[in-house]
């Protein structure tokens, strides 16, 4: 979805959410305020609050039921999840010094061989990771789940402590959502040291382990997919832009397999760019037979382009025709039937080609191939429909680019008709968004800032080391609060720099 209407439409229903609040408490202000009390509910200006502890008594029962095996391997669990946090501190604050202080300018190569129009990118907190706003539907999805899996793991290690959990709760700013567990303070604050850490760092270890967890499902999606999508064997179109120059009756159509570009198998996604990458690299020829050259040869007066000096032998006004040259075989020998060059309809002489040549060889013809631009390629992309029929292929001149930027494909193939391919690509993207905002999430709780989990943790941990030699409770306060505000200090101008990348400097 275009970020622009995402916007409009959120703000709308926000809109619209709280005129009927405001209208309701006015009106029916008793019969409201029970429902909003019964449901937790709470709506301000472009902001909705949940709170519930409806899972209290689950959450009590998951946690104390099973054996005592099962609350060792718990335990295990955290113990390990209190180290890996601490492993986690070092490389946040790396990333978040390495965010400050990149350049965050684009590769100068990938600059000059794209075209303008590139779609807005949002930057994170892990550098050379961008995030195309188009997504941002994606992004507040994957939020959700890993705020909620990150919540659970405090609850869950509060229940195996013995610390009342008093509720659960999450808000929507705008579009920003947070989530939230309640716990007795008082509990908390009387475990051992190494006790509370446990609950304070299970969130970043729920996390973490999630992110392992989308991980392995995105390395087995050609299994789990197995019985409905055939995995990497061939690409099916699963949308064309309005603007797309393949587009139209003999151009390319959604659900079609592809399988060729211009000879060259296609069997994944990788394989297709790849594919349409050599399209302009490799310039292939095309085998030809002499009576068909002889019948439909166009050519004029053999000039160069008065612009680039490129060798015309057609009438430059006529955009259906090319110029083609004779290609030598292995021992150097040109064709007598033919001449060196000869201007031939670039669609029609397509549709007549047996086979590709590269060295001027052809088991069939003559091995004639195409003078034109360096940025212009010929591509001709063999397909099938859905029930694997051949349909004629598609011819198309231009650059590669043009087709990656306005044709999306997808490396599933629905075994049934009413499968569509672009549900498992929507699944495997999900994946990846939480595999990395996971991470993400893990790292930047690790970090001592204010509101999140690095305060806690690190205002436990000095407390609890240095309480030898700071006696005064009051300095070791003064401690924490010194570390945890260069943390937030840091963190504040990451965000900057994240804002200034994404939003500020493309609108100048």
């Amino acid at each position: 979805m275009d970020p622009l209407v995402f916007f409009i439409v959120l703000a709308s229903l926000y809109g619209i959410l709280y005129f009927f609040d405001r209208f309701f408490k006015s009106c029916m202000h008793y019969p409201y305020d029970a429902f909003l009390k019964n449901t937790g509910l709470s709506i301000n200006f472009m902001s909705l609050h949940w709170h519930t502890s409806a899972f209290n008594r689950s959450l009590l029962r998951w946690g104390s039921a099973g054996n005592s095996c099962t609350r060792r391997v718990m335990i295990t669990s955290f113990n390990v999840g209190v180290l890996v946090t601490f492993s986690l501190l070092p490389i946040g604050l790396i990333l978040l010094i390495a965010t400050i202080f990149s350049s965050g300018e684009q590769d100068s190569s990938s600059s000059v061989s794209s075209p303008v129009g590139v779609p807005v990118q949002l930057e994170i907190l892990l550098p050379g990771v961008n995030l195309p706003l188009e997504e941002i539907g994606y992004y507040i999805t994957t939020l959700v789940l890993c705020l909620v899996v990150h919540e659970m793991g405090h609850a869950l290690a509060a229940v195996m402590e013995d610390v009342p959990v008093t509720g659960f709760g999450i808000k929507f700013i705008f579009c920003l959502p947070l989530a939230y567990t309640e716990l007795s303070h008082d509990h908390l604050n009387s475990l051992r040291w190494f006790r509370k850490l446990r609950v304070l760092c299970a969130g970043i270890w729920h996390n973490f382990v999630f992110a392992g967890v989308c991980y392995l499902l995105i390395s087995m999606v050609g299994i789990t997919m197995s019985p409905l999508y055939a995995y990497n064997q061939h690409v099916v179109v699963t949308e064309l832009t309005r603007k797309s120059p393949l587009r139209g009756e003999r151009g390319l159509q959604v659900d079609n397999q592809i399988t060729q570009v211009n000879g060259c198998p296609v069997n994944s996604e990788e394989s297709w760019v790849t594919c349409l990458q050599n399209s302009l690299k490799l310039k292939p020829g095309y085998c030809v037979s002499a009576d068909f050259v002889q019948l439909n040869d166009e050519s004029s007066a053999i000039s160069h382009h008065s612009i680039d000096g490129q060798l015309q032998c057609c009438d430059e006004l006529n955009p259906n025709v090319s110029c083609f040259e004779v290609v030598e075989d292995a021992n150097g020998d040109v064709p007598v039937e033919l001449p060196q060059h000869v201007c031939l309809n670039v669609r029609r002489t397509l549709e007549e080609v047996t086979e590709h040549c590269s060295t001027g060889v052809c088991n069939e013809g003559f091995c004639l191939r195409p003078l034109i631009r360096n940025i212009t390629a010929i591509m001709t992309f063999k397909r099938t429909n859905s029930r694997g029929e051949k349909l004629p292929p598609v011819i198309y001149v231009g650059h590669p680019w043009d087709v990656t930027r306005t044709v999306e494909v997808s490396a599933f193939v629905p075994r049934y008709t009413f499968l569509k391919a672009a549900w498992p690509d929507a699944w495997l993207l999900l994946l990846k968004y939480n595999v990395v905002f996971s991470i993400g999430l893990a790292l930047i709780n690790a970090i001592p800032c204010f509101g999140f989990d690095g305060a806690h943790i690190t205002s436990t941990v000095i407390h609890s080391f240095l309480v030898g030699r700071v006696d005064q409770h009051a300095k070791r306060d003064i401690i924490s609060l010194i570390i945890t505000s260069v943390g937030s200090i840091l963190f504040a101008l990451a965000l900057l720099k994240v804002a200034w990348l994404s939003f500020l400097r493309p609108l100048l």
